[in-house]
């Protein structure tokens, strides 16, 4: 797997499930592990949740991005880099491929 970039298009893995479970959103992969999109706080993150429901195999990196920055009050820059980061993570997890 490449860096990810903005160009980048995410899919959940063929491998893994990703769906809305008593209104949250959860990922289970193959090591049969279970995801729940949550900040370091530990309260459920709404941004998080957003990317994994935008996440469909079509969207670009970039194209979700827009999407957040209609929908968050937050600037290109964070967005861009949270983003960026939060894909990478879940691609390490095997939540998402690219």
């Amino acid at each position: 797997m490449g860096p990810v970039t903005l160009a980048s298009v995410p899919r959940v893995h063929p491998e893994a499930a990703a769906q809305k479970v008593g209104g949250r959103w959860v990922a289970a992969t193959a090591d049969e592990r279970l995801h729940s999109f949550e900040g370091e706080d530990g309260a459920v993150s709404a941004v998080g949740e957003r990317v994994i429901e935008l996440v469909d195999g079509h969207r670009t990196v970039g194209q979700i991005i827009d999407v957040l920055l209609q929908e968050f009050e937050v600037t290109r820059d964070v967005a861009e880099r949270e983003v960026l980061d939060f894909i990478a993570l879940l691609a390490g997890k095997q939540v998402v491929s690219l």
